[in-house]
């Protein structure tokens, strides 16, 4: 990663659907909320320094507002139609929401829309005052994991917090985990790290204007 990204407003967020509230119903789940209520406050943090967003997932991210304008997508094959756009302000019933809109870019028009209706999501990087990083960590941590329980797995989520939050070694990261140290220098702020449901979850805040 080019070392002007250490110069930037920096957040990570999980790449969670319980997140919108719509897919969880009411009354919501404690432990969802909770962790909705950091995600929001990073959100917001982040919209606070930066008005256009680049998002950084486990994968590259092709559909993201470009030369053909916005982009709307549905959380409809998650339960819920709740739309979402990279655009400021609010969807469109103008432009038809796109049906295979990748996971990490909903979440992120969706937390765009909740905590920084202002803001825009861009693809190209060097258009991109800030990056917002959707990311899990191993979804293999407790009993109720999606991936089965592996406890020696706990200790890769500690290194991938370890590298964004403390300085220690990304070497042995995957890309983005590697790629969001490098970007927050390793010294980010956490504002959340835990494993509710089974899956690593962090929200922190770093790079320039932030952290420590």
């Amino acid at each position: 990663m080019h070392s002007s990204h250490r110069h930037r407003p920096v957040a990570v967020v999980p790449g969670a659907p319980l997140l919108v509230p719509e897919l969880v119903g009411l009354p919501g789940d404690p432990d969802a909320d909770r962790l909705r209520e950091r995600v929001l406050a990073a959100g917001r943090w982040l919209g606070e320094r930066a008005h256009t967003w680049r998002v950084v997932g486990a994968e590259p991210l092709t559909s993201v507002d470009g030369a053909d304008g916005p982009t709307s997508g549905t959380f409809a094959g998650f339960g819920a139609d709740v739309l979402v756009t990279t655009a400021p302000g609010a969807p469109s019933n103008d432009l038809p929401p796109s049906p295979d809109l990748p996971l990490p870019l909903l979440i992120a028009a969706w937390l765009r829309g909740s905590a920084a209706p202002s803001a825009r999501i861009v693809a190209a990087d060097d258009e991109a005052e800030g990056l917002l990083f959707v990311l899990d960590g191993p979804n293999t941590l407790t009993a109720r994991a999606p991936g089965g329980h592996r406890p020696e797995d706990e200790a890769v989520f500690d290194a991938q917090v370890a590298a964004v939050t403390d300085g220690a070694p990304s070497d042995g990261l995957d890309g983005a985990w590697r790629a969001l140290a490098d970007a927050v220098d390793g010294r980010a702020d956490v504002l959340y790290r835990g494993a509710p449901f089974g899956v690593g979850y962090l929200v922190a805040t770093g790079g320039i204007g932030g952290g420590r």
